[in-house]
């Protein structure tokens, strides 16, 4: 099949129309899918509804999948060394927050220390590492996503410091515990639900 210049600037359009960030994917699947049409096009027939089945053939579940599965695959090493830094920051942040509590029940001493190293570790270190692996890896595009993950963090972060604070009666503890209560409830819960109610009514 002889695909005219209008016609492959149809391709192009179907292709941008997903705003791919990774360089020089578009170009590569604009011309696979140039390439297929040429080999299996039929003149007279729909063009528009041979590009679309084109795409579908190429990636069924849509063509961000192929960006994901591609981001993945030149990422897989920076992804696997981040994911073990982060969980073991996480495991040590936990580790010292449990032998805090056991020590501050027994009233060992230390007990403030660990307790507080745990929390510091696992809220200011661990939790916006794994949002920004989440970010980044994961590629989380919608703004609606990102917000929500924002706010998830930032108020999880406030509550937690604020519930620690309290508990080595420090103060401002409850300015901070109030600000990431408000945080969750005012931001993160309605856009939560909102992002639910969405995925929930997707085709």
């Amino acid at each position: 099949m002889k695909i005219s210049e209008a016609q492959e600037e149809q391709i192009r359009q179907a292709v941008l129309r997903h705003h791919f960030k990774l360089q020089g994917l578009a170009e590569d699947l604009i011309d696979h899918i140039y390439c297929y049409l040429y080999e299996h096009g039929v003149e007279g027939q729909d063009f528009d509804k041979q590009v679309q089945e084109a795409i579908r053939r190429l990636a069924p579940e849509g063509l961000e999948t192929i960006e994901n599965e591609t981001f993945y695959l030149l990422n897989f090493k920076k992804m696997i060394l981040m994911k073990r830094f982060i969980y073991a920051i996480g495991l040590i942040g936990a580790m010292a927050f449990a032998a805090g509590l056991v020590f501050k029940l027994f009233y060992w001493p230390y007990a403030n220390i660990l307790t507080m190293l745990g929390s510091v570790v696992g809220l200011l270190i661990f939790l916006p590492l794994w949002a920004l692996d989440r970010y980044k890896y994961q590629m989380v595009k919608k703004p609606l996503e990102r917000w929500k993950l924002i706010l998830g963090i930032s108020s999880g972060v406030l509550i937690g410091l604020g519930t620690l604070m309290k508990f080595l009666h420090l103060m401002g503890a409850g300015v901070i515990f109030i600000s990431g209560s408000f945080l969750f409830v005012v931001a993160f819960l309605p856009l939560y639900f909102l992002s639910s109610y969405r995925r929930s009514i997707e085709p």
